[in-house]
């Protein structure tokens, strides 16, 4: 069994109704089953009811937080273990190192930059980190349908698709993170 799984996502709150209910699932899922949270440490929006869902199901929780988030008061009371990091590219690096599995919730700009960051690091055989996009509202669609594109241009070898799992549910995760 995976045990520890990183969670890109986004911190904001102001985003579509199906997202903030998926954070809560997946972190009710990750505390229930016995397994670790590694995720941004941020105590906002997403992040904020991922990580509160993980330890109220009593699962444990890292936190990976920037300086910049640490000196702006940002850092959730529900992080356990918390690493501290001079900027993203430390943060990512180290969600990475620390994960045996990466879940994609709905994120912006920062969540795409991880998401790709493992996927090119799995892409030239540096890590092999499953890769799972938690599609909840069809998030993920427009973004899959671009990597369909690519593959289909020769931009991308067919296995970049296929390197991403998809999970609509927490059944479909304990499935894949077996």
């Amino acid at each position: 069994m995976k045990t520890r799984i990183a969670v890109f996502l986004s911190s904001r709150s102001d985003i579509p109704a199906a997202y903030l209910p998926a954070a809560r699932e997946v972190g009710e899922w990750i505390g229930r089953t016995g397994r670790t949270l590694v995720y941004g440490g941020a105590r906002r929006g997403q992040m904020e009811v991922l990580a509160q869902a993980v330890r109220q199901s009593g699962g444990r929780v890292i936190g990976v937080m920037p300086d910049i988030l640490v000196q702006r008061h940002l850092e959730s009371d529900a992080v356990q273990v918390a690493f501290y990091t001079a900027g993203l590219d430390d943060r990512k690096a180290t969600m990475l190192r620390e994960s045996d599995v990466i879940v994609a919730l709905p994120g912006g700009i920062g969540t795409l930059d991880e998401v790709f960051t493992a996927l090119a690091e799995n892409t030239i055989g540096t890590a092999n980190h499953q890769i799972i996009l938690y599609n909840a509202g069809g998030c993920w669609d427009a973004m899959l349908a671009m990597l369909r594109q690519m593959v289909s241009d020769h931009l991308a070898d067919a296995e970049v698709v296929e390197r991403i799992a998809i999970a609509t549910t927490t059944d479909d995760l304990e499935r894949l993170c077996q």
